[in-house]
């Protein structure tokens, strides 16, 4: 798996501990079309055993397994000001 990141993203990361986890948060319901999004969370998952570590340089990003799948992942900042935050998108 193949994952770009700029700069900015790149700092944020290592301004909050070096550790970046992407995983996938499914919400089904029985009245309304699922949902499937990527979640970024700036911290090291607790079940390893669920994720892939992929070293970038000083970072360290965990992808859920079912994500590796994908080719490409592209973290980028969203927001704008104080609320600020990396999103993902997969090809």
């Amino acid at each position: 798996m193949l994952i770009e990141m700029n700069e900015e993203v790149k700092e944020r990361i290592r301004s909050k501990g070096n550790q970046l986890t992407v995983q996938l948060l499914e919400v089904r319901s029985c009245c309304a079309p699922d949902v499937q999004e990527l979640v970024v969370l700036l911290f090291k998952p607790k079940n390893m055993q669920q994720y892939h570590e992929i070293t970038i340089g000083d970072i360290s990003v965990y992808v859920q397994k079912p994500l590796l799948l994908k080719e490409k992942m592209t973290l980028q900042m969203k927001g704008f000001g104080i609320f600020k935050r990396i999103s993902a998108a997969v090809k």
